[in-house]
């Protein structure tokens, strides 16, 4: 009997899988911040250091914990893929890609179905990333590179190309539309949003390279933590000493938009400011992890990373239950935000951590595996 796609499943690693846990608080905190408090979240009138830090827009944080998760699964994806491509056998690479084709498929069809009560959820972007990976994950290190490239220019040019005409008076709406048809949902997963696939299939294409060369960690976390700094100094120089402080032309707001690391201008240095925080992270998270790799803390965290498909989706029901459903809170400003936040938190984590415990994966884990493999 030979081999299959089903029988080669790779070993957890508990880094891995504490950054999604840790990301996950990230992904929380900044969607119920957003939801919670709307337009007083993105747009406060007198905004203090930690509205700055939390503005779902414009702020340090974010979709940088997103951007993690996207990562990691690329990662995850090098790790899926690896064992088919050193065995050489054509077959089987090719279910192994029909494996990622379904996981894909599965989180595009249910991320469609939670976009009607949660509007901007990444779940279908995640499964256009699978889908595309499915594809791609076999391309050498080099034409994932390309791939990232032709990505960035496409987000670049596309945020260049509309604010030029939103200059001229034509806001270009038809690329920014309600995900209510086949069509719109399309427009959306491809250019639109907070975090479509131009440019955001290089997070993916780098988690995969990256997750080629987790056995040599060890030897280039400090290159790549070092790296990472430098681009993130750089990123946030360019943007501080070569954006326009005002519009003056046409050619400003232009450049307003190119240069900005707004996570709704997918442009350059959105993308290397953000990648470089999503990779500082995992480095970090990956040496604190490996330092304690048996501390129940580790151990703790990495259960709950097993379970963060189940976890984000009770985090949509509990939000709609407590503030849409029962009213039991109000947009009152962060403080509410970071509350609801923590108290969910440390309740779906110990809860998430004894039912892995005890039925070894997650529901939604559960249903995933069943159509996906």
């Amino acid at each position: 009997m030979g081999i299959t796609a089903t029988d080669i499943r790779p070993s957890r690693i508990s880094s891995l899988d504490v950054t999604r846990a840790l990301a996950l608080v990230g992904v929380v905190v900044m969607n119920y911040h957003a939801y919670l408090n709307k337009s007083a979240a993105f747009y406060p009138e007198r905004p203090s250091f930690a509205e700055r830090i939390f503005n779902p827009l414009s702020g340090i944080l974010t979709t940088r914990f997103a951007a993690t998760f996207v990562l990691v699964a690329g990662m995850g994806i090098a790790l899926l893929v690896q064992p088919a491509i050193r065995s050489e056998n054509a077959t089987l690479i090719r279910a192994t890609q029909m494996k990622l084709a379904r996981r894909g498929l599965f989180l595009y069809a249910v991320g469609a179905a939670v976009q009607w009560i949660w509007p901007g959820t990444i779940l279908f972007y995640y499964g256009a990333f699978f889908l595309i990976a499915a594809v791609i994950c076999t391309w050498s290190n080099r034409s994932l590179l390309a791939v990232s490239a032709v990505s960035i220019a496409v987000s670049t040019g596309l945020t260049a190309w509309r604010g030029y005409r939103s200059f001229e008076g034509d806001f270009t709406q038809w690329l920014s539309p309600t995900p209510n048809s086949p069509r719109n949902l399309l427009i959306r997963t491809f250019f639109d949003y907070t975090h479509p696939v131009f440019p955001w299939i290089t997070f993916i294409c780098a988690g995969i390279i990256l997750g080629r060369n987790l056995q040599r960690l060890a030897q280039l976390r400090k290159q790549i933590m070092v790296w990472s700094g430098v681009t993130l100094l750089v990123t946030y120089f360019i943007r501080t000493f070569a954006m326009p402080d005002s519009i003056a032309t046409r050619t400003d707001y232009v450049l307003q938009r190119v240069l900005s690391t707004n996570n709704h201008d997918h442009a350059l240095l959105h993308v290397t400011a953000t990648l470089a925080v999503a990779l500082l992270a995992f480095c970090i998270v990956s040496l604190i992890t490996e330092s304690r790799r048996d501390h129940q803390a580790v151990e703790f965290l990495a259960r709950t990373g097993h379970m963060t498909l189940s976890i984000y989706l009770a985090h949509v029901v509990i939000f709609n239950l407590v503030v849409n459903w029962l009213d039991w809170v109000r947009p009152t400003g962060l403080d509410t935000a970071l509350a609801l936040s923590l108290a969910f938190y440390l309740t779906a984590v110990p809860i998430s951590s004894l039912y892995f415990r005890r039925f070894g994966i997650g529901p939604f884990e559960r249903v995933y595996r069943a159509f996906g493999g």
